[in-house]
C-alpha cells in the first residue's frame, strides 16, 4: 500500500498542473465568447436573427473598467443595458457597411489595429427592407468625422421622414431633428444638406423619435413619424441614450412595453438625452465578456 501512494503521489503535481491549465482555457474561453441578444418578434433568441448595416460599438484598450452590463424587467419585459464611461480609454462609434451582415462583424478592423478592442455594441439605424436598395440606411450614418456612402451616395439626414438624429464625440451628445413633414422640410436653421447640423461632431445616426432632450420629456419630431409609428405599432425598443454624468446607455427591451412606461424608466436613469433606435426584429446586442463588468 505504501509502495502504491508513493507511486502515485508523484503524479499528483502533474495531475493538479493539468487541471488548473483546463481550467485557465475553460475560463480563457468563455470570456473570449460574445454574448448575444436579439428578438424575432415571437420570443427572445439568443441569436442574431437579422442582418444589418448599422451599429453603435463600444470599443476600449482593456486597461479600465468602463464598460458594464446591466439586465433587469420592465413591466414584465426583460431589458438588457451596455452602460459605457467615455474616456481616453474607452469610446463609443457609429460603425457601418454597405451590405447587411451580423452585428459582430461590423466591429471596425482599423479601430482594432489602432490597438483597441471591440467590447459590444447595438444595432444602429433605419435601413431599406426591400428591393435594389435592402440595405441601404434611411437618414444619417456619421462615422470619424465623415458621412458614410451607399454606393456612392452620401448617408446624409436628408433622407427619410421625421427623424431624430443623435450627435456624439467623446462624452458630449446632442440629439437634432430634421425631415419631411407634409412636404415641408423642417429643422434647425444650422442644417444643410453638404454638413448636416452645424456640430463638431464625429459620429452621427437617426433614430425614429426622442423620448427625453437636453434633460426634458419631449420629442423633437413633431406629428409626422416616418415610415412607422413606433407609438402604437407594438415591438420591441432599441434606445441610444446618456445620462447626467455623460454615461452612455445603450439599451434595448426584448418586448413591447407602453412608451409612457420607458418614458418613467429613462427618467430614474437620470437621463439627459434619449433616442429611439431601430427595433422590432432588428432589436440586437452584442457583447464581450472581457471587457464587460457584470452589474448584480
Amino acid at each position: 500500500m505504501k509502495e502504491f501512494l508513493k507511486k502515485y503521489w508523484k503524479l499528483l503535481p502533474a495531475a493538479v498542473i493539468l487541471l488548473v491549465s483546463a481550467a485557465v482555457v475553460f475560463i480563457l474561453n468563455y470570456r473570449s465568447k460574445p454574448v448575444t441578444y436579439s428578438w424575432d418578434e415571437k420570443q427572445k433568441d439568443d441569436q442574431l436573427s437579422r442582418d444589418i448595416t448599422t451599429a453603435i460599438n463600444v470599443y476600449t484598450d482593456g486597461t479600465v473598467q468602463e464598460v458594464f452590463h446591466e439586465t433587469g424587467s420592465l413591466d414584465g419585459i426583460q431589458y438588457d443595458m451596455l452602460r459605457v464611461l467615455p474616456s481616453e480609454h474607452t469610446f463609443l462609434q457609429v460603425d457601418y457597411s454597405e451590405e447587411p451582415k451580423p452585428l459582430i462583424e461590423l466591429a471596425d478592423e482599423e479601430t482594432i489595429a489602432e490597438g483597441y478592442a471591440y467590447a459590444g455594441g447595438i444595432n444602429g439605424g433605419f435601413f431599406y427592407l426591400t428591393g435594389k436598395e435592402y440595405g441601404r440606411p434611411v437618414g444619417a450614418v456619421r462615422r470619424k468625422n465623415t458621412w458614410t456612402k451607399w454606393h456612392g451616395e452620401e448617408n446624409t439626414p436628408a433622407y427619410g421622414s421625421g427623424f431624430a438624429t443623435a450627435y456624439f464625440t467623446g462624452d458630449t451628445m446632442q440629439l437634432k431633428y430634421h425631415g419631411w413633414q407634409k412636404g415641408v422640410w423642417m429643422g434647425d436653421e444650422d442644417w444643410t444638406y453638404e454638413s448636416g447640423y452645424a456640430i463638431d461632431a464625429e459620429n452621427g445616426i437617426s433614430g425614429s423619435y426622442t423620448y427625453i432632450v437636453d434633460g426634458k420629456a419631449k420629442d423633437i419630431t413633431g406629428d409626422d413619424y416616418g415610415i412607422i409609428d413606433y407609438r402604437t405599432f407594438g415591438r420591441a425598443a432599441t434606445i441610444f441614450a446618456q445620462n447626467a454624468d455623460h454615461e452612455y446607455m445603450l439599451i434595448d427591451i426584448f418586448g413591447v412595453v407602453d412608451d409612457k412606461k420607458i418614458l418613467k424608466f429613462l427618467q430614474s436613469l437620470d437621463t439627459v438625452n434619449a433616442l429611439r433606435m431601430d427595433g422590432g426584429i432588428s432589436t440586437q446586442m452584442v457583447y464581450m465578456r472581457k471587457y464587460v463588468t457584470e452589474i448584480r
